[in-house]
């Protein structure tokens, strides 16, 4: 099972928008197809800053079962690869948690790319190599379906 950290900024978006990528892959950490991670200081933040821009009972039952089925890390380990103290903690967690990938919209840690064996992705490019790797590919399903193949 992939391990993954999520930027809070991507559980905003997701939670905002039920179409979305971020929005997918949240849902497939709450139907525990995906390991998320966090540290304990991060988790309690992002519920309450979830908390303030959510009004509606049906997400926030959510968001409560999305927060239940992270995984807590404590960060042992300090780095200082971008400016913003926040985005080095996230970092800090993905490398604890011995994560595949920390999915951010954060440019300064998308420019980092990789750090050890996290990769740094954004969520649309995470949800297609997730789709890939669950044969779940929808070109692949588009193209045999087009050339009459058993899909």
């Amino acid at each position: 099972m992939l391990r993954v950290v999520l930027d809070t900024n991507v559980l905003i978006t997701g939670f905002k928008d039920d179409y979305s990528y971020q929005k997918q892959i949240i849902n497939e950490a709450i139907a525990g197809n995906l390991d998320a991670f966090a540290n304990h200081e991060t988790l309690r933040e992002n519920s309450f800053i979830l908390k303030k821009l959510i009004k509606d009972q049906g997400y926030q039952k959510e968001l409560d079962r999305f927060l239940r089925q992270v995984n807590i890390v404590q960060n042992k380990r300090r780095v200082h690869l971008v400016s913003d103290p926040e985005d080095n903690k996230i970092l800090e967690s993905a490398l604890e948690a011995k994560a595949d990938f920390l999915i951010t919209e954060d440019k300064a840690l998308l420019e980092l790319k990789r750090v050890q064996n996290v990769k740094i992705i954004e969520p649309a490019d995470f949800w297609v190599i997730y789709q890939e790797s669950t044969g779940n590919d929808p070109w692949k399903k588009w193209v045999s379906f087009v050339s009459g193949d058993k899909v």
